[in-house]
C-alpha cells in the first residue's frame, strides 16, 4: 500500500491578496487529506471518498480534455500528462481526512496536492519534482483549468509545508520563515465559507479597482511602498474600500515579514499584526458573519495574543496566537462562544516531505 499526506493551510497575513499578485504568510497545519492506494488488476482508478460515503471510478484511457467542474481528478491528470506523467496501472484508492470542510482551511487544495503527489510516486516520477514544482502544478489543475478565481497561495502551502512567505506574482517563489509561536488555536464558526462566487467577486472588484487606477497612471504598480490614499480617488465609491483593502493588508503582511526576519522572538508586535489584518477584512471587505465576530471577541477575551478568520471568509475558521500558558482558557472560551469545533495546530511539513 502506498499512502500520501497532504496538510491544510492557514493563511496568517494576506488573505485576499494572492490573486491580485502580492505576497502571503502563511503554515501548512497537522490535519491532512490522506491517500491509501493498492494496485488492482484492472484498467480503472476505484476510488472510495470515506467521509463523503461516496465512490468513483476512473477509467485509465478516459479522455482528460473534458471534466466537471471541481473534478480535481481528471484535470490533476491532464496537468501530470503535460508533465510526462501518466499512470498506466488500476488502482484502488481509499481517501479520507480530518480537515474540516468548507472551512477555510484548503481542504480542496490539500485534496489536489495529495493527488499529484500520490500519483507522482506510483509512477515513480516523485523524485523529478521538487515541492515548489508539485505545489505550481496542482494550482494549475485546481485554479487554471477550471477557470477559478483563486491564488497559489493554497496549493503550495499545503504542497511545500512549513511557514512560508509567497511572492505570488513569480511562479514557485517563496521564503521559509520561522514563526514565534508553537501552536495555534484553530475554531469551526460551523458556517459554510463563502461559495467560490463570492470569492471571484471580490477578485473582479479588487482588478478593476486596479484598472481604473491605472487608467490614469499607466505605471501604477501595487507592489510599491506607497500610499493608497494616493491613489484611491481615482477608483469609483463601491471600490474605495476594497482597494484601500488590498493596500492596507499587503503593508500589513510587509510589516508582519520584516518583523519574523528582523524581530523574530516579537509574538505580541506580530499578534497584534494580525488583529490588524483581521480588523481589515471585517471592515473593509466586510467577509465576517456574526458567528465569526462572536468567536474573535472570545479570543480577545480570553488573551489570544492574535486572532483572525482564514481563507476567504463568509464563515469557517478562525486562527488564534494563544498566550503561553492559556490555551486550555482560550478553548473553553471558543467553545463558549458557539464554535462547533475547537483544536491546537501545528506547522506540518509538506506533502512530499511528511514522514509517514
Amino acid at each position: 500500500m502506498t499512502t500520501i499526506k497532504a496538510p491544510a493551510r492557514v493563511c496568517l497575513f494576506g488573505d485576499h491578496q494572492d490573486y491580485l499578485g502580492l505576497p502571503v504568510i502563511a503554515c501548512a497545519i497537522d490535519r491532512y487529506i490522506t491517500f491509501k492506494a493498492e494496485p488492482n488488476e484492472t484498467e480503472a482508478l476505484n476510488f472510495e471518498f470515506v467521509d463523503l460515503k461516496k465512490t468513483r471510478t476512473l477509467s485509465l484511457n478516459e479522455d482528460l480534455n473534458s471534466f466537471e467542474p471541481q473534478d480535481y481528478i481528471k484535470s490533476g491528470l491532464k496537468v501530470l500528462a503535460a508533465k510526462g506523467v501518466k499512470i498506466h496501472t488500476g488502482h484502488d484508492i481509499q481517501v479520507s481526512g480530518n480537515i474540516p470542510i468548507n472551512a477555510g482551511l484548503s481542504s480542496s487544495s490539500a485534496f489536489v496536492v495529495g493527488w499529484l503527489t500520490l500519483v507522482l510516486k506510483l509512477t515513480d516520477h516523485l523524485d523529478r519534482f521538487s515541492s515548489a514544482e508539485i505545489g505550481h502544478m496542482a494550482y494549475l489543475a485546481e485554479v487554471e483549468e477550471h477557470g477559478q478565481a483563486g491564488g497559489k497561495m493554497d496549493q503550495y502551502t499545503s504542497a511545500i509545508g512549513g511557514a512560508i512567505y509567497i511572492n505570488t506574482r513569480k511562479d514557485m517563489s517563496f521564503e521559509p520563515v520561522k514563526l514565534p509561536f508553537q501552536k495555534l488555536i484553530i475554531a469551526s464558526s460551523g458556517v459554510p465559507k463563502t461559495t467560490l462566487a463570492g470569492l471571484r467577486n471580490l477578485n473582479e472588484k479588487a482588478h478593476k479597482a486596479i484598472a481604473q487606477v491605472k487608467s490614469h497612471v499607466p505605471d501604477f504598480d501595487q507592489y510599491a511602498h506607497h500610499s493608497a490614499a494616493n491613489y484611491v480617488n481615482y477608483v469609483e465609491d463601491d471600490l474605495k474600500e476594497i482597494f484601500i483593502a488590498a493596500y492596507g493588508n499587503y503593508q500589513n503582511t510587509r510589516f508582519a515579514m520584516a518583523c519574523l526576519q528582523d524581530r523574530p522572538e516579537e509574538v505580541r508586535f506580530l499578534g497584534s499584526l494580525m488583529n490588524r489584518h483581521h480588523s481589515i477584512l471585517q471592515s473593509l471587505l466586510k467577509i465576517t458573519t456574526p458567528e465569526i465576530d462572536r468567536l474573535i471577541s472570545a479570543a480577545h477575551e480570553a488573551g489570544a495574543l492574535g486572532a483572525k478568520i482564514v481563507g476567504s471568509g463568509g464563515g469557517g475558521c478562525i486562527a488564534c496566537i494563544p498566550a503561553e500558558g492559556k490555551e486550555q482558557e482560550l478553548i473553553s472560551s471558543l467553545k463558549a462562544a458557539g464554535a462547533v469545533e475547537v483544536f491546537e495546530a501545528r506547522v506540518s511539513a509538506g506533502a512530499k516531505d511528511l514522514r509517514l
